[in-house]
């Protein structure tokens, strides 16, 4: 069934949507809620059927010990002290840049390490793809995607970066090849793949919600578990989607009892009053927002009451824009 993914993105979807660019609007709290369920899978950095030098191993242990300290200036330091050719070592300066923010040096030094010849791993290409996707730059992902499918086998880590790299452009075909090449392939599925290949659903213009929804229901199809992540991802796809799909999404989570958060809040809000965060900000007052929910059916105005009805009862943590976006309901209810 797997193998239909790539049908029903392109029939449904990419036809419609000829050309995609990087969107980085909804990339920072979903990096972070994907970190905190344990959603980001990291790339190895040390290969256990590699044999590593003395000098190495001590080195890798520096370089790991100062990346969990958010210590880039020691890597840096350790990383131009050194003068050998080994993988691990460039492999763990370049997953600590990343992890560090640090992602302009990380192509530099990413650019070195191929300039040197030498064979890379799976690992090593998923960096790098990671890389050049958080500078936003497709040509180079799509390169090094090309020579790690010509040089080593797929695996989750490299499948993950891929299709993360393809939902930061909205590209719903590439995710969606990815998945179908895995299955292919035999690489195991899981939550964190078809989160993100639904996140390329959210991040394409135009209309993602048919696609999104059919790997929302592969997912359950494959007896993955979903949670807030996911879920998130999959009511921002949503955003065009009738009111009934939105709503039949969200009585799906609560029968599976995922708990909602802030982020997820503040994206089922804006789905089911169909605003954007960023036409929020051109509202300069509760009351401007207020003047621009007047004008939505009654029934999604409905919804968003009982919606936040229930995230109050729950307790669940809001945003400050889903605070005022309660606000701003309180004030369409009284005119």
């Amino acid at each position: 069934m797997l193998q239909c993914v790539l049908l029903v993105a392109w029939f449904l979807l990419l036809w419609r949507f000829p050309g995609c660019s990087f969107s980085a609007a909804k990339q920072g709290p979903l990096r972070l809620l994907r970190e905190k369920a344990g959603l980001e899978l990291r790339t190895k950095v040390n290969n256990p059927n590699m044999t590593y030098s003395d000098e190495a191993r001590v080195l890798l242990g520096q370089i790991a010990d100062a990346r969990e300290r958010g210590d880039w200036h020691k890597v840096r330091c350790i990383f131009r002290s050194y003068s050998g050719k080994e993988l691990p070592v460039f492999h763990a300066v370049l997953h600590a840049a990343y992890n560090c923010g640090q992602f302009r040096e990380a192509a530099v030094i990413y650019d070195e390490l191929h300039s040197l010849k030498i064979t890379l791993d799976a690992a090593a290409f998923a960096t790098g793809i990671k890389i050049f996707a958080k500078l936003e730059d497709p040509v180079r992902v799509r390169e090094i995607w090309a020579n790690a499918t010509r040089s080593c086998a797929l695996d989750e880590l490299l499948a993950a970066a891929r299709i993360d790299a393809a939902a930061a452009e909205g590209d719903i075909r590439t995710a969606a090849e990815v998945l179908d090449l895995m299955n292919r392939t035999g690489v195991q599925i899981n939550i964190a793949h078809i989160t993100s290949a639904i996140r390329a659903c959210w991040e394409a213009p135009g209309s993602g919600h048919n696609a999104a929804e059919y790997l929302f229901n592969l997912l359950l199809e494959r007896g993955l578990q979903p949670n807030v992540v996911m879920f998130t991802s999959l009511m921002g796809a949503y955003s065009s989607a009738p009111l009934s799909q939105v709503l039949a999404a969200r009585a799906k989570m609560r029968m599976l009892q995922v708990q909602a958060n802030k982020a997820f809040v503040e994206v089922y809000l804006n789905t089911l009053l169909q605003i954007t965060k960023e036409e929020w900000k051109d509202l300069r007052s509760v009351q401007e927002m207020s003047t621009r929910l007047a004008h939505r059916s009654p029934e999604r105005l409905a919804a968003a009451r009982a919606a936040l009805a229930d995230f109050r009862r729950e307790h669940v943590t809001m945003t400050t824009l889903s605070d005022k976006i309660e606000r701003a309901m309180k004030m369409v209810g009284t005119d």
